[in-house]
């Protein structure tokens, strides 16, 4: 008698449910249809496609919001700009009657200070650390109080810093001027002394980079002293030489409401699309001493009231207001960039939707579909697996009719 081996099969057929119950498992568990390439490759590769794209659409998405704030918080400091010069133009008007009294003059010019110091706090807004109008060198504050003497720390009368003293390579000397706008720089070569400064700061004073009057010399103390004879603007200066040490403002030679500008007018960019990136600042350069130049018609402003002369308070309420006109204008740019990032970010927010939607029809598993596939897979198992309990114990002996 021919005896067939049925394990073989069997075993094969308790193997093929059983992976057949655990995909539909692993279907139900996670909601995907494809859970590893050899599933569906084409739509695996697919899925790789649309997966980078989601990711380039969460950066863009990351960047718009963060630029959104950002620019926001720009576009209020702006506002409360406006606001200061148009109160500062109400001022000028106050003031240029003639028949304002010397204490109600002097009233006035203490509240267009206070307008000045607001415009001032405005210019310096920050947002996280970042701050709005210093271009990319936003990591301090962009405007800063003038003074007309900075002195290096290092020098002694014992030890005095001479002309003659080598500056160290590499290093960078700035002067920020509040009269003329400008920065001078000086990179120190190997050789370089300080009497190579002195020179290319009355190098950048022909230029008209510097004030008139704006020197570098030695003074009593043998300390340098880079000062200006422009009392009514003064400098900012800084140096990171090691020669010279700290170079700070001289006590006591501030000048009042006088500030100068020690950013920089680069303009950033962030990409928000695979083709598309907005500016995401406004140099303060650009906004504050540009132009109508805001802090300069405000303190002629100041001093104007001061004087009590009604003709010039009235030149000078003019030219506040043609700063208002200004900052306005600049302004636009802003709010343009601002309505750029909200219609982007909608964009963004259907394409993330889009492309989720995509990725649910490549990979997404219908879950009725599979709830009833694995409800049949478990029935196939529970019949395959009762047929081997009856064949898989079975011997020769179960074949062999008794004698």
């Amino acid at each position: 008698m021919r005896v067939v081996n049925m394990v073989p099969d069997m075993e094969y057929a308790v193997q093929q449910n059983q992976q057949t119950l655990s995909a539909a498992l692993q279907q139900v568990s996670t909601g995907l249809r494809v859970n590893k390439p050899s599933d569906d490759p084409g739509a695996s590769a697919s899925m790789v496609i649309s997966l980078a794209s989601s990711a380039n659409v969460d950066q863009y998405t990351s960047n718009v919001s963060a630029m959104q704030s950002q620019m926001q918080t720009a576009d209020s400091a702006l506002n409360s700009v406006i606001t200061s010069l148009n109160t500062a133009v109400t001022v000028a008007t106050a003031g240029s009657t003639g028949t304002s009294s010397a204490a109600n003059d002097q009233a006035l010019a203490a509240q267009a200070q206070g307008l000045l110091s607001n415009v001032i706090a405005q210019a310096n807004t920050s947002y996280q650390g970042i701050y709005a109008f210093a271009g990319s060198a936003s990591s301090s504050p962009p405007f800063v109080a003038a003074s007309t003497t900075y002195t290096s720390q290092n020098g002694t009368a014992a030890a005095p810093l001479s002309t003659t003293t080598p500056l160290t390579a590499g290093s960078v000397t700035t002067i920020h001027d509040a009269s003329t706008s400008q920065a001078f720089t000086f990179t120190a070569a190997a050789g370089d002394t300080i009497g190579d400064l002195a020179s290319a700061i009355s190098g950048a004073v022909a230029a008209g980079t510097l004030s008139l009057g704006t020197t570098a010399t030695i003074n009593a103390k043998g300390e340098l002293a880079i000062s200006t004879n422009s009392g009514t603007h003064g400098i900012v200066a800084s140096s990171n030489d090691s020669v010279l040490g700290l170079v700070r403002p001289l006590w006591g030679t501030d000048v009042t409401n006088a500030y100068a500008y020690v950013g920089n007018s680069t303009v950033n960019n962030v990409q928000i699309g695979d083709s598309t990136t907005v500016a995401t600042n406004v140099p303060g350069d650009q906004i504050f001493t540009a132009g109508a130049n805001v802090i300069a018609s405000l303190t002629g402003l100041i001093t104007a009231l001061q004087s009590g002369n009604s003709a010039i308070v009235t030149s000078s309420g003019a030219a506040v207001s043609a700063a208002l006109t200004y900052v306005t204008q600049q302004r636009v740019p802003l709010d343009n960039t601002i309505s750029q990032l909200n219609d982007q970010d909608s964009f963004l927010n259907q394409e993330t939707l889009t492309l989720t939607t995509q990725q649910n029809a490549l990979v997404g598993v219908n879950l009725a579909t599979a709830a009833t596939s694995l409800s049949q897979a478990e029935l196939d198992n529970t019949a395959v697996l009762a047929a081997a309990a009856k064949v898989l114990p079975q011997t020769l002996l179960n074949y062999l009719a008794p004698g």
